[in-house]
């Protein structure tokens, strides 16, 4: 399979070589070189050569020069997070159909990414002078694994929606799960939305109390990678102690627990959100991250309220 994401950042950062007057030639320049994909970035935006004349002229070299050495610093390992969470997900995106690849480059600063058709494939173009400007670079492998979602839902641009709004959006989603009928099928539901609109999201299920051995865990819906762990004793694993001491458990780093049931080497971090019903543990929410240090008080604030909502669900039904 061919690289998902690749890396022409240099060829935009030549501009730097041209006095300032000259920057609308050297940007003739690179739009050759990368033809067709900066036509049709300005053809998508609808970007007339007034206007693209004029953001260049607001832009300050001094800015651009500070993007070149930030970026040169943090680029292989950018990149490499870029790819991991694509990849993670081959699926969902459908990577085997080589319909899109990830470009990481400078543009106009006008959106954080743009779809663009290539020679080949559609090229998913991401602006590293939008994300610096709005001080969003760190973010780029969440960035791009947005714009990737959004490329497969027939988005053509679009701009990093950080998690905080992430999960606001999410919510009447997660409001539908929760009016349906079966417990099982809103589980389901809430797996997959969670799984496939939380980039860091790579394992997400649930395990329920055993009704005949209360002491028990038992897998229940998830999507992800199977696993091993279809049956967990409480007190046994971050599953287990959650499950054992009604609390969540936020673990940034599973290598250093010493009571851990490991179910993928990939996995590097995970949070688990016990379901309470009238004091009795039901079930509960587990997520595991191929990233570490995953997971904040968003994370968990939004997890705990999906929780509890199903905790509601399951008392009114009485």
């Amino acid at each position: 399979m061919r690289k998902v994401v690749q890396n022409i950042a240099d060829d935009f950062f030549e501009i730097l070589r041209y006095d300032k007057n000259r920057w609308f030639e050297y940007w003739k320049i690179y739009r050759a070189k990368n033809e067709p994909l900066i036509d049709e970035y300005e053809k998508t935006l609808n970007l007339s050569e007034e206007w693209i004349v004029t953001l260049l002229k607001n832009m300050e070299r001094r800015n651009l020069d500070r993007l070149m050495q930030y970026w040169h610093s943090i680029s292989h390992e950018q990149k490499y997070h870029c790819s991991k969470l694509i990849t993670a997900k081959h699926e969902l995106f459908e990577l085997s159909r080589e319909e899109f690849v990830i470009v990481l480059t400078g543009l106009l600063g006008v959106k954080d990414w743009v779809a663009v058709k290539g020679k080949r494939e559609w090229v998913i173009m991401v602006d590293l002078l939008s994300l610096w400007n709005n001080k969003k670079l760190d973010e780029l492998a969440y960035v791009a694994y947005q714009a990737a979602l959004g490329f497969k839902r027939g988005e053509r641009y679009g701009d990093y929606v950080p998690k905080e709004e992430l999960f606001a959006r999410l919510w009447n989603r997660i409001e539908e799960a929760l009016a349906h009928e079966e417990l099982e099928k809103t589980m389901e539901q809430v797996c997959r939305i969670l799984y496939e609109n939380v980039p860091h999201y790579n394992w997400v299920g649930f395990y329920l109390t055993d009704p005949s051995k209360r002491d028990e865990l038992v897998l229940g819906p998830f999507v992800g990678e199977p696993t091993e762990h279809v049956r967990i004793p409480f007190g046994r694993g971050i599953c287990g102690q959650a499950a054992e001491r009604r609390v969540t458990f936020v673990v940034q780093d599973v290598s250093k627990e010493t009571n851990y049931l490991s179910c993928s080497p990939k996995v590097e971090s995970e949070i688990v959100v016990p379901i309470v019903v009238n004091g009795e543990v039901l079930g509960e929410l587990d997520i595991d991250s191929h990233v570490l240090n995953s997971f904040d008080e968003n994370d968990r604030n939004f997890l705990e309220r999906i929780c509890e909502k199903i905790s509601q669900k399951v008392r009114m039904k009485g």
